[in-house]
C-alpha cells in the first residue's frame, strides 16, 4: 500500500472515530460522559466564584445587623449561602479540595489519566482539616466567618487534641498536613526536596568551601610561628624530606609518628643515604619553616624530585592524589543525566485496536481469525512511573562507580519492561574486568538481586550494565499485534519485549528451529503457549498443522480442540517417537515433491498456481491430479520435555537431527523445550542443529553454557525474563516473555472450536493405535501372533530365540540378531502382545510362558489360517489405516536395522 493510500485510509478511519458514538468500558455512552464533565467543570466554577468574591457582609451572616441586600458575591444569594455555609463548616481549607477536583477535570480534559483519584481526594480532605486546626491553635481571632474561622470541623478536632495533648495538637496537626499531602500529591512532594535544594544553591559556595582545610592551614601557621628544637628538628628531618607533598611543619609531626612504627628492615635501608644527606637536610627542615607560610608544597616536591631513590613511593601518591578528578555534587550529578534522554517504548497501542491490523492471508476462504477483542488490554502507564526511577537509579550508579575508583560517565539509558541497561564510557585505560569484579557490589549499593554486565555493545564504546527494574511490565500479546512487526513472516511467533522496549516478534521459517530452557517456574510452559497463539491468530488450519507433545498431560491440554492439530495431543513418549520417525519419512516425500515441481522450498511451491503445477508435473490423468496436493501446510512439532523423550527412546536423536538439518526448506520446524539442560539431553548435534535458543532462569552457569554457549542465564529474575539467540544475532538479547493467561487461551480454543472442526492426519491415527498395541479386536494369543510376525520379519526368529534361552531379555536380541536397541525392544513387545512373554517385571527379564512346542503349533495355526484366507489375514477394525501403520512400521523397522548393524 502507497503512503498516499495509507494517508487516506488514516484520514478515513479518523473521521469514522469522530463521527462514531463509542461506549466506555463501562458500558456508558462518551457523548453522556462528556455532557457530565460539562455539567461538574460549571458546577465547580461556580463554586469558585462564589468563595472567591465571599464578603462577610452578606447574607446569611449574623456579623452585622444589616446584611447586604442584594449580595454582593458574584453568584448572587447561591453564592453567598454556598460561600458562607463552606467557610463556616471548613474553614479556608476548603480550598485544597476545591483545587484538587478543579485539577482532576483538567486531566479528564486533556485525556491524561490519574492513578487513585478517590484516594488522592481523601488526602486533599485531611490536608483541608489539618489546615483548619492549625488555623484555630496559631490563628483563632482570624478568619472569613465571625466566631467560626478556622470553621466548624477543625476547630472542634482542634478543641479535642488540644484538650489531650495541650501544645503536641499543633505536631499532630503538622502529621495530618503531611500524610495528606504525600496521599494527594505524592509525586510534588516527592520533588519539593530538590527544587528547594535547587533554590538554595547560591549558598553552595559556603558548604563547599574546605573549612576544615582551612582550619588545618591556620594551625600550620601557627604552629610555624613556635620555634622548634634543632636537635629535634634535624632528627626529623630525613624523614621529612620523603614526605615533600605536604608541609613542613606537619611532615614533622607525621614523620615523627611514622618514625615510631618504620620497621628495622627499612632504617637499614636508607640509613647510608641518610648520614649522607644529613646536613642538607638539616638546610632544608631550616628552609620550610618558610614554606608553611605559602610556599611548602612547591618546594617541597622540588626537593622530593631531587632524591628520587628515597621518594619514589611517595612522591607518586601525591602526584595521584593531586591529579584525582573533582568529585561532583549530587545536584551536579543530577542536572547532568536530567539532560540524558530515557529510551523508552512509548509506542504503545490505543483502545481502538483493529483485527485487520494483524497480518494474515487476505482470502480466509470462510474461515474466520479469533478477534483481538478475546486478548487482555496492556499496561498504560508504565513508562510515567519508571522514568524518575531510572534517573535516580543512574544518579547512584555513578556515586557507587566512583566509590569503587572506576572514573565512567553514563551516557545513555535504555528502560525495558524488566531491566534498564545504562551505556557507561569508561575513562580511557580502564578495564572492563574491572567493572565484573564488583559487579555484585553494584548490585548491592543498587538494591537489585544481581546486575549483568555487557562488556560489548555492538556499534558503541559504552559497556552495558543492566538492573532489574523493580517493578515489571506484563507484556500483553494485543500490543505486540499491533505493532506491525510480523509483515512479510511466514510463521511468526510474538515473543515479547527486549530490554529497551521494542517488541521480539520472530519468524520460526527463518530459525527455523528452537530450543527452550529453564527451570520450573521460569516461563518456559507460558512461551510455547505464546507461540501456539501466536500461530492460532495469525494461520488457518490449511496453512499450518500442529503436533503437540505433552508428557505431563496437562500443560498443552487446552489447546487440544483447536482445528489445527494433526493429531490429538500426545501424551505417550512411544507414540512420539514414532511420530518424529514418520516426520522423517514425510520429509523426504517433500522433497520429491518439491523436486518434481523444480521449486527449492515450500513458500515456492505454495506461490504456484494450479495450472502451472499441472504443468510442471506433467499431470492428464484427473485421478493422478486429485491425488497432487496443490498447498502443503506447514507442519510445526512442539515437544514440552525432551529430557522424558530422550530417556524413554534414545534412538528419537537421530530423527531430531535429520528433520533439523534438513526440513527447512520444506516447511517442518521442531520447538523443543526443556527443564533440564543437560549435555545428555541436549547433545552437541542437537544443539548445534538449533540455531534459535531461548533461555529462562536456569540453575547454573553451565546449564547456561549448554543452551547458550556462554553464561548469564542463572542470573536471569524468572517469571518470563529470557536470554535469546538467533541465527541473525548470536550475542543473547535480554528480553522479557509474553504473558498469556489461560482464560486467554480458553477463550480463543473455544472460538476456533465453533468455526472450524478437526482433521486430523489419518497415518498419524494409525501409529498411535500400533504404538497402542491393540492389534485389533483379534487380540487372543493366535491372532497378536499373526500380526506380530507380519509387522517384523524377524518376529519368528526373534521368538525362537528367547523361548530357547527362557526369558525375554531385549540385550540378547540384540547381541543374536546384530540389530538396534529400538528395533530388539519393539520384539519383546510384539511378543508380549501375542502371549508369548509375561508382563513387565522392571528391570528384570520377562518371563517366557509358552514352549516350543506350543510355538510350532501356533505357527501352524498361523499357516494354515493364512492358507485358508480367514480373519487372520488382515485386522477386522479400520483394515487400512492399519495396513498403512504396518507398512510404516515394516520401513521403519529396516530403518533401526541399519542403525543397528
Amino acid at each position: 500500500m502507497s503512503k498516499t493510500a495509507r494517508n487516506a485510509s488514516s484520514r478515513a478511519r479518523a473521521s469514522e472515530d469522530a463521527t462514531d458514538v463509542t461506549t466506555s468500558p463501562f458500558g456508558i455512552s462518551l457523548a453522556w460522559l462528556r455532557a457530565a464533565w460539562v455539567l461538574a467543570a460549571g458546577a465547580l466554577t461556580m463554586i469558585v466564584l462564589a468563595l472567591a468574591s465571599f464578603n462577610s457582609a452578606d447574607p446569611p451572616t449574623s456579623a452585622v445587623a444589616t446584611p447586604n441586600n442584594p449580595p454582593l458575591n458574584l453568584c448572587g444569594k447561591f453564592g453567598a449561602v454556598v460561600a458562607y455555609r463552606l467557610y463556616e463548616i471548613f474553614g479556608v481549607g476548603v480550598w485544597l479540595p476545591v483545587s484538587y477536583l478543579a485539577t482532576l477535570l483538567a486531566f479528564v480534559a486533556a485525556g491524561r489519566p490519574m492513578s487513585h483519584p478517590f484516594v488522592r481526594l481523601i488526602g486533599a480532605c485531611v490536608m483541608m482539616v489539618a489546615i483548619g486546626g492549625l488555623h484555630h491553635e496559631w490563628m483563632p481571632a482570624i478568619g472569613p466567618v465571625a466566631g467560626y474561622g478556622a470553621g466548624l470541623i477543625p476547630m472542634s478536632l482542634s478543641h479535642l487534641l488540644h484538650e489531650h495533648f495541650g501544645i503536641g495538637a499543633s505536631l499532630l496537626f503538622l502529621m495530618m498536613l503531611a500524610v495528606g499531602a504525600i496521599v494527594m500529591a505524592d509525586t510534588i512532594v516527592a520533588m519539593l526536596p530538590g527544587a528547594l535544594a535547587s533554590s538554595l544553591g547560591f549558598l553552595s559556595p559556603i558548604w563547599k568551601t574546605d573549612w576544615s582545610g582551612a582550619f588545618a592551614a591556620m594551625r600550620e601557621r601557627m604552629g610555624a610561628m613556635v620555634p622548634q628544637p634543632a636537635v629535634a628538628t634535624a632528627a626529623r628531618a630525613p624523614r621529612a624530606r620523603r614526605t615533600t607533598a605536604k608541609p613542613a611543619a606537619v611532615a614533622v609531626v607525621e614523620e615523627d609518628d611514622a618514625s615510631e612504627t618504620a620497621s628495622d628492615e627499612d632504617e637499614d635501608a636508607d640509613e647510608a643515604g641518610d648520614e649522607e644527606a644529613y646536613e642538607d637536610d638539616a638546610e632544608d627542615a631550616v628552609e620550610t619553616d618558610d614554606a608553611a607560610q605559602g610556599t611548602g608544597k612547591a618546594e617541597a616536591k622540588a626537593s622530593g624530585k631531587a632524591d628520587d631513590d628515597a621518594t619514589t613511593t611517595t612522591a607518586g601518591d601525591d602526584a595521584s592524589t593531586a591529579i584525582a578528578p573533582a568529585v561532583k555534587s549530587d545536584d551536579e550529578l543530577r542536572a547532568k543525566l536530567a539532560k540524558l534522554p530515557v529510551k523508552m517504548n512509548t509506542n504503545r497501542p490505543t483502545k481502538d485496536l483493529r483485527d485487520d491490523e494483524i497480518p494474515r492471508t487476505p482470502d480466509y476462504s470462510g474461515y474466520r481469525f479469533p478477534t483481538l477483542d478475546l486478548l487482555d488490554e496492556p499496561e498504560g502507564n508504565y513508562s510515567e512511573k519508571m522514568a524518575a526511577i531510572v534517573q535516580e537509579q543512574a544518579l547512584l550508579l555513578t556515586k557507587t562507580l566512583e566509590q569503587y575508583g572506576i572514573n565512567g560517565e553514563i551516557s545513555g539509558m535504555e528502560c525495558g519492561p524488566v531491566v534498564t541497561v545504562y551505556s557507561v564510557e569508561l575513562e580511557a585505560g580502564t578495564r572492563v574486568a574491572r567493572l565484573e569484579t564488583i559487579a555484585k557490589d553494584l548490585a548491592r549499593a543498587l538494591r537489585a538481586p544481581n546486575v549483568r554486565i555487557i562488556p560489548n555493545m555492538a556499534g558503541r564504546t559504552a559497556v552495558g550494565i543492566e538492573v532489574p527494574n523493580k517493578s515489571k511490565e506484563k507484556v500483553r500479546l494485543k500490543e505486540l499485534m499491533s505493532s506491525g512487526q510480523a509483515a512479510n513472516m511466514a510463521l511468526p511467533m510474538f515473543m515479547g519485549k527486549d530490554s529497551a522496549g521494542d517488541p521480539l516478534v520472530l519468524d520460526l521459517a527463518k530459525m527455523p528451529h528452537m530450543l527452550i530452557a529453564g527451570t520450573t517456574g521460569s516461563g518456559k510452559s507460558v512461551c510455547m503457549n505464546t507461540i501456539i497463539m501466536s500461530f492460532l491468530y495469525t494461520k488457518r488450519p490449511d496453512e499450518l498443522k500442529l503436533v503437540l507433545v505433552d508428557p505431563k498431560m496437562v500443560e498443552m491440554a487446552m489447546f487440544a480442540d483447536i482445528p489445527h492439530l494433526a493429531c490429538p495431543v500426545v501424551t505417550e513418549m512411544a507414540k512420539a517417537a514414532a511420530i518424529l520417525e514418520w516426520a522423517v519419512t514425510k520429509m523426504e516425500e517433500r522433497y520429491e515433491q518439491l523436486k518434481e515441481a523444480g521449486v527449492r522450498d515450500i513458500r515456492s511451491f505454495n506461490e504456484l498456481s494450479e495450472a502451472e503445477l499441472r504443468e510442471r508435473l506433467d499431470v492428464t490423468d484427473e485421478v493422478e491430479w486429485a491425488r497432487v496436493p496443490k498447498k502443503l501446510p506447514y507442519m510445526v512439532f512442539v515437544i514440552d520435555e525432551l529430557a522424558d523423550l530422550m530417556m524413554t527412546n534414545k534412538e528419537v536423536e537421530q530423527s531430531i537431527v535429520r528433520i533439523a538439518q534438513k526440513a527447512r526448506a520444506v516447511g517442518i520446524h521442531l520447538i523443543l523445550a526443556t527443564q533440564r539442560p543437560q549435555a545428555t539431553v541436549v547433545t552437541g548435534l542437537i544443539k548445534s542443529n538449533m540455531p534459535c535458543r531461548v533461555a529462562f532462569k536456569v540453575a547454573s552457569g553451565t546449564d547456561s553454557r549448554i543452551v547458550l554457549d556462554q553464561k548469564g542465564a542463572e542470573l536471569l529474575l524468572g517469571q518470563g525474563d529470557m536470554l535469546v539467540v538467533t541465527p541473525s544475532q548470536t550475542d543473547a538479547r535480554r528480553c522479557q516473555g509474553t504473558l498469556v493467561d489461560d482464560k486467554e487461551a480458553r477463550g480463543v480454543v473455544k472460538f476456533l472450536k465453533s468455526v472450524a472442526t478437526q482433521n486430523f492426519e489419518r497415518a498419524l491415527l494409525s501409529i498411535r493405535a500400533i504404538s497402542k498395541g491393540d492389534g485389533g479386536e483379534g487380540g487372543e494369543t493366535e491372532g497378536g501372533a499373526a500380526n506380530a510376525h507380519k509387522q517384523d520379519e524377524l518376529f519368528d526368529k526373534a521368538a525362537e530365540i528367547l523361548i530357547e534361552s527362557g526369558r525375554g531379555s531385549v540385550s540378547l536380541l540384540q547381541r543374536r540378531l546384530a540389530i538396534g536397541y529400538g528395533r530388539a525392544s519393539r520384539l519383546v513387545d510384539l511378543m508380549g502382545q501375542a502371549g508369548l512373554l509375561g508382563e513387565h517385571k522392571g528391570s528384570v527379564a520377562r518371563e517366557v510362558v509358552v514352549t516350543m512346542d506350543d510355538w510350532k503349533r501356533m505357527k501352524a495355526m498361523r499357516e494354515q489360517a493364512e492358507r485358508e484366507g480367514t480373519v487372520f489375514d488382515t485386522l477386522p477394525d479400520n483394515s487400512d489405516a492399519d495396513s498403512e501403520a504396518l507398512r510404516f512400521s515394516d520401513e521403519d523397522g529396516d530403518d533401526d536395522d541399519d542403525n543397528g548393524r
